[in-house]
């Protein structure tokens, strides 16, 4: 009985030791881009800040022609947006700022494979909020439509 015991609690010391869950990356199945992730800089209540997300478009997709971001109510964002790939090589592209939406229109097709990054730099914060949301859609080459693609979400706290 005691031999029992002593090989139940090992068991239970043994499993108490290893790690409750377990973290790893998904392989996206999606013919279509999607966010892969969004910062703000500075991480705080600042006034002024620069909200950034990146792009990811899959090799299966067709290349990328345009994109248009929804600035959310609140925030106001000026004519200084880079735009890079993943290896910070900077993407030429028309950005129109009009009210509430970016427009990005590339001067050349963005190929499949690639990771955009994009910086909305000075963007001045009036309103108040626990997470701003800027609903993102792309329009691919051949189609003539927007597709929504997500909404980059950030945090502040």
């Amino acid at each position: 009985m005691k031999k029992l015991i002593h090989a139940v609690a090992f068991t239970f010391i043994i499993a108490s030791l290893s790690s409750a869950a377990y973290g790893t990356t998904t392989t996206r199945t999606s013919k279509f881009p999607y966010i892969v992730g969004a910062v703000q800089f500075p991480q705080n209540k600042a006034k002024v800040v620069r909200d950034s997300f990146q792009l990811k478009i899959p090799q299966d997709s067709r290349a990328l022609s345009q994109m248009t971001i929804a600035v959310p109510q609140g925030l106001t964002v000026r004519n200084d947006i880079n735009l890079s790939d993943q290896s910070g090589q900077k993407i030429a592209a028309n950005i129109t700022v009009n009210g509430r939406a970016i427009t990005i229109a590339f001067l050349q097709q963005v190929a499949p494979g690639t990771e955009l990054k994009i910086d909305l730099n000075r963007v001045l914060i009036s309103g108040t909020s626990n997470a701003w949301l800027y609903p993102v859609s792309v329009r691919l080459v051949g189609l003539n439509a927007d597709i929504p693609v997500g909404v980059f979400r950030l945090r502040i706290y």
